[in-house]
Parts: C-alpha cells; structure tokens; sequence
C-alpha cells in the first residue's frame, strides 16, 4: 500500500488508519506519531486519542495515557 497517497491534511481517517496498521506491525512509535498527526488534524477526533493511549500503556507512559483516556471519554467515545 502506498501510504502517501492515502494521506490528505483535510482528514485525520488516513493517519488513525496507518497508525492502526503500523500498531498491527509492532512499529509503536511510529503509529504513535501517526496518532499524534491525526490529533493535529482534527482534535476532536476521540479515535485517535483513544488508539495513542492504548499504545501509550505499551510503552510505559501511563501519564500520558491517562490524559488521552480522559480526553477521549470526554469526547465521548
């Protein structure tokens, strides 16, 4: 798949999609900066707060964790 086409900056979908499947293939972090990418995009999109803190609590940062969590919720997902 190429993922650079996949990608608009209108959209935040393509980014929580390829975080998906980078989380799939055990590339955390890089699914993490994709997650990120698409909060940059649209920040009320509850999905990717909730997807960067599953990873988050992978990696060990239950702080961060907890935030996005909380965001999320509060979007309610």
């Amino acid at each position: 798949m190429n993922y650079l086409n996949a990608i608009t900056h209108q959209d935040s979908t393509p980014f929580n999609i390829i975080g998906v499947e980078k989380a799939d293939l055990g590339e955390i972090e890089a699914a993490i900066r994709y997650f990120t990418e698409a909060i940059a995009i649209d920040p009320d999109d509850p999905r990717a707060y909730f997807n960067r803190a599953t990873l988050r609590v992978k990696t060990g940062d239950i702080q961060g964790a907890r935030l996005d969590f909380l965001y999320a919720k509060k979007l309610n997902i």
